[in-house]
């Protein structure tokens, strides 16, 4: 249990950038109408823009205007991150903006599990998994990736009602 925890704990640690994403179903459209809606440009960012979102340059123009906002939502906070979370953030980037809709839900029902827990209780599990050797680190990320396929976005479910315990509006 506690090392699912820390499974956990460490797979929300990427998620808070990803939480703040939108699912990018439907993203197709017609080149002439995505490109009037897909603004702003990489071009039309700030030098502060530019700077945080850098590791998404190339594929920058391809997203739909959702994302793109969340995407500036995130860039939002850059500046008051410390030098360390600024570089966490830049090497996670390019794999949470690869993330298919249903693996950025995924992500994100990690992250509200993991900050469910009290914050000592998280800053804990992220301490002892620290001092874990390499090569247990290692057999716990292979372990999490193993049960990957199994795992889907939970969702609470909604019970539904027979047709036969519904009545017609009259």
């Amino acid at each position: 249990m506690r090392y699912r925890l820390l499974c956990l704990l460490l797979a929300s640690t990427a998620a808070g950038v990803a939480w703040a994403q939108a699912p990018a179903a439907g993203a197709s459209a017609p080149a002439s109408h995505a490109k009037a809606e897909a603004r702003p440009a990489w071009h039309e960012l700030n030098a502060e823009q530019r700077e945080a979102l850098a590791p998404l340059a190339t594929d920058w123009d391809k997203f739909d205007p959702d994302r793109k906002r969340k995407w500036l939502e995130i860039a939002a906070k850059y500046p008051n991150m410390s030098t360390e979370g600024k570089k966490r953030f830049h090497e996670r980037m390019p794999q949470l903006a690869k993330l298919t809709p249903e693996q950025r839900e995924t992500t994100r029902e990690n992250f509200r599990r993991a900050y469910s827990l009290p914050p000592d209780q998280r800053q804990a599990l992220t301490q002892k998994y620290q001092e874990l050797p390499e090569d247990r680190k290692r057999a716990l990320a292979a372990q999490a990736k193993a049960k990957k396929p199994a795992a889907a976005p939970r969702r609470p479910s909604t019970p539904v009602k027979e047709a036969s315990s519904v009545s017609p509006a009259r």
